[in-house]
């Protein structure tokens, strides 16, 4: 069973580190019958923070990671950055999605377990950086749409979605200090497995956050 649980309560931290986040709140994918530890995440603090423009000034892509682990608030901060309310009036998001349907979502693989290097191909920074978020496409989202696109339409669509994603959550990065890296590269076929995705489910890029040394 998945189970939905808010920010700012308790959430649980699976074994196997691979969680599915889906706006302010989050889907845990139980993949062992052994019990879970649980975490708390605050509520992101929307008012804190540097500007925009200081948050550009010093966003780049960063490989070298101390270390070391990202603080709750942090992590709130990044997951509501990737796919927050910020309207709840109408359940608005930080980042668009055509037609208003959210095909992608945002897996998130921490330490436990550990499949961090299932979402690399090979770059040993991805194992020792704390949090690695993989954004998935599912196609069945789409099935939904008032006009269904046309299937090459769907994947501009979604990559632009996960762009959109990835820089917002390269923004917040930023301004916490932290260091974030976008990668293509990643272990299709092992990813998938650990974190069950079905066949029209699949990975676009993947994004990895550690604390700068």
């Amino acid at each position: 069973m998945r189970k939905k649980i808010s920010v700012g309560k308790k959430i649980k931290k699976l074994l196997f580190g691979v969680c599915l986040l889906s706006g302010l709140l989050f889907m845990t994918m139980p993949t062992s019958e052994a019990a879970l530890d649980e975490i708390v995440l605050p509520q992101p603090q929307i008012q804190d923070g540097v500007s925009v423009m200081q948050a550009l000034a010093k966003r780049q892509t960063n490989r070298n990671f101390a270390d070391a682990n990202i603080s709750p608030a942090q992590i709130s901060h990044i997951l509501w950055a990737a796919d927050g309310i910020n309207r709840p009036e109408k359940e608005g998001r930080t980042n668009p999605a055509a037609l208003g349907i959210r095909s992608v979502e945002v897996y998130v693989v921490t330490a436990e377990g550990d499949f961090r290097t299932a979402t690399s191909t090979g770059q040993t920074f991805v194992g020792k950086a704390p949090l690695t978020l993989v954004y998935v496409a599912d196609s069945a989202a789409w099935q939904n749409a008032r006009r269904v696109p046309p299937t090459d339409q769907q994947a501009i669509f979604d990559s632009i979605a996960a762009g959109a994603m990835a820089q917002s959550v390269g923004l917040v990065a930023a301004a916490e200090g932290l260091g974030t890296c976008v990668r293509g590269s990643v272990d299709h076929e092992a990813f998938g497995k650990a974190a069950r995705l079905s066949e029209g489910q699949k990975v676009i890029i993947a994004q990895t956050i550690g604390v700068l040394p």
